[in-house]
């Protein structure tokens, strides 16, 4: 009955937790949005699509466009990574399409097997993710790239399924030779695994080394899955997340600097999205491993600035957003990538140490506006800077750049990258009803979070008994506090501006 993948998410997720309650994994809120999406876009064109499909379709890729829900757990715990990093170069390779299965019949080890995650308990399942999702491991259980070691596993069954196919001679030599040269990539990227793991790193440490060079070859569902585009899609299974986390009892502030970190992320890479193709989709892994580190190692300020000129600008916000959803479902929302958001949780333990991220520069740009209107109104003001606030003055002032996006949200108007809509559906300033109806909310929302910390009304304000004058209702407020309010709500199509956003209609 949905009308757009994102209800199909919705609804599924409604279901699930309705079902599922206290038992519910947040990596299955992951599983269940993905299974929905896939399921909604099959059957939206999958009879136009199905028509177009190579005819050696992989049973696991088969699974996987339907939404099935075993091929999603394989998809999560990256279980049959060869054949999803390799099947479009292993059906090119091959003349016969059952040739074409063989061959991926044996890179996809784990299609008949069912991994069952939702009867795994938190602990087994991060342990099964460790055991499959860097490639590497599943090499060492199930045999590996080294001619001389035994054992089963996708690259020896790859190596037997090609001598078999020569054998039997129904294969030309020139498509036994482009298999073989399939077999050498995927060894080369076997040992470039097992070299990371071979320095001590833990399987989460070789994975942040990985996932970048996945998402610039943009070749496994894993990276390159449309879900990643759709940003309504996202957005539900983020909230979702950030809703069961504090159902499990993760701290307010751990939970909050999830979710920002989460949306920030997204807003990033959907800001600089591109339709054009990834101008590293036929390199190899390890050579893209390393340039990923040379970016890292020039740019050390990567994690906030992104990788300089050498990558493209999307990628490290597609890497924050795959890893904030994926490894913190698995490991808790403390594991969330990047740390450009200051919680005020961060900010009252360690102190104002400069500009660190957007939502603390427009508190900043904010709070200079705020001390001009009080300079201008000839009322008392007690601190000259932002960084001269005390801590719980600063997380107010982050608090009100937090809550502008629900504010416009009563009106209709949303938050976005400036550039990304038509300009008629930009607005750069309010109504007066609005102005009015805006600074209600403000003062509303303030007169909370004050009440909450422990302020009390008192004639004059005090900063150290929390005591303050305009903790009374907007009917009752002074008219010089009212335009306090109002001033500061009529400057935010400026305020999102000076960091390159837009409100939007």
């Amino acid at each position: 009955m949905a009308n757009r993948p994102v209800d199909a998410v919705e609804a599924a997720l409604k279901r699930e937790a309705a079902k599922r309650g206290d038992t519910l994994k947040p990596i299955e809120i992951v599983k269940v949005a993905l299974s929905a999406y896939l399921s909604f876009t099959f059957r939206e064109d999958g009879d136009s699509a199905s028509a177009t499909l190579c005819m050696a379709e992989s049973a696991d890729a088969a699974g996987l466009r339907r939404g099935t829900q075993s091929s999603i757990d394989r998809l999560l715990f990256n279980a049959n990574y060869w054949r999803a990093a390799y099947e479009s170069r292993i059906a090119e390779a091959c003349t016969h399409p059952e040739n074409a299965r063989t061959c991926l019949d044996a890179v996809s080890v784990w299609t008949a097997h069912t991994l069952k995650l939702n009867t795994l308990s938190p602990d087994e399942t991060v342990a099964t993710f460790e055991r499959f999702c860097p490639p590497f491991a599943l090499n060492r259980r199930r045999g590996s790239h080294e001619r001389a070691r035994g054992g089963k596993g996708p690259l020896p069954d790859f190596k037997k399924a090609i001598e078999e196919l020569a054998r039997q001679g129904n294969e030309p030599e020139e498509s036994l030779r482009n298999l073989q040269l399939v077999l050498q990539a995927m060894e080369a990227e076997a040992a470039a695994y097992e070299s990371l793991a071979a320095e001590g790193s833990t399987p989460l440490v070789v994975l942040y080394d990985i996932l970048p060079a996945w998402c610039l070859q943009n070749r496994i569902e894993l990276v390159s899955g449309p879900w990643w585009d759709d940003c309504s899609v996202m957005g539900a299974i983020i909230d979702a997340l950030y809703r069961r986390f504090t159902e499990l009892g993760f701290s307010e502030a751990v939970c909050q600097y999830f979710l920002d970190s989460c949306h920030e992320a997204l807003d990033a890479y959907h800001r600089d999205l591109s339709s054009e193709p990834s101008a590293f989709a036929d390199l190899d892994i390890p050579p893209i491993i390393a340039l990923v580190r040379q970016a890292r190692e020039d740019c050390p300020n990567f994690e906030t600035d992104g990788y300089g000129p050498a990558l493209p600008p999307w990628l490290i916000s597609k890497e924050q957003l795959i890893w904030n959803i994926l490894v913190c479902a698995l490991y808790g929302p403390a594991s969330a990538r990047p740390l450009l958001v200051d919680s005020p949780d961060l900010l009252s333990h360690q102190g104002y140490a400069g500009k660190t991220d957007v939502i603390t520069e427009l508190a900043q740009t904010s709070f200079l506006r705020y001390t001009a209107d009080r300079i201008a109104s000839q009322a008392d003001q007690e601190f000259a800077t932002f960084a001269s606030l005390p801590a719980d003055l600063r997380d107010s002032s982050i608090a009100y750049i937090s809550s502008i996006h629900r504010k416009l949200d009563t009106l209709g108007y949303e938050v976005l990258p400036a550039g990304s809509c038509y300009p008629d559906r930009c607005v750069t300033a309010f109504t007066a009803s609005e102005v009015e109806c805006l600074a209600i909310l403000e003062h509303r929302r303030w007169l909370r979070e004050r009440q909450q910390a422990g302020w009390r009304y008192g004639p004059a304000k005090d900063v150290a008994h929390k005591r303050s004058p305009y903790l009374v209702p907007w009917e009752e407020l002074p008219d010089r506090a009212k335009e306090w309010n109002r001033s500061a709500v009529r400057s935010i199509p400026s305020l999102l501006a000076s960091v390159n956003l837009a409100v939007v209609k």
